[in-house]
């Protein structure tokens, strides 16, 4: 079924030339996706002992490998407001020399416990090193099988 024959009426349309029927305006589908993009977040109240953002750091720290409550980067990046932290930004902790890792595990600890879930059960120890470089038939479960045994591995 071609495209005339579903459609006379724009087929006739097509055949004139005039196409301002048919150009589709964005403008009501950009204002509706600006609305939802600048949608403000809930700011979730103090709760647990956890009040302040250095309470908030300490609660969701794993010493010894990820203890974010000692990191200065962190502690003057989050501030001491409850409010402004909860409004932090991916580029604001950036700008204040934050790490790619600590960043994302800091927003998303933010929003689980805008969530309303318990830092104690969703923090989390970073991963623990490789025990031997390298991929592949050389290293199986952990043990290097052929190949030059360097310092250190099994």
């Amino acid at each position: 079924m071609s495209f005339s024959a579903r459609c006379r009426s724009c087929a006739s349309v097509l055949r004139r030339g005039d196409l301002s029927l048919h150009t589709r305006n964005f403008a009501s589908t950009s204002a509706a996706g600006a609305a939802t993009i600048a949608r403000v977040k809930p700011i979730p109240q103090p709760r647990d002992g956890i009040d302040t953002p250095s309470a908030f750091l300490a609660a969701i720290s794993r010493a010894p490998r990820r203890d974010l409550a000692s990191d200065s980067n962190i502690a003057t990046a989050l501030g001491e407001d409850w409010s402004e932290m909860f409004k932090l930004r991916g580029d604001d902790l950036k700008k204040k020399g934050v790490s790619v890792a600590e960043r994302r595990y800091l927003l998303w600890a933010l929003e689980r416990f805008r969530q309303g879930q318990d830092p104690k059960k969703f923090a989390y120890q970073p991963k623990p090193k490789k025990l031997v470089r390298g991929w592949g038939a050389r290293v199986q479960k952990g043990t290097r099988v052929s190949g030059r045994q360097r310092p250190g591995e099994k």
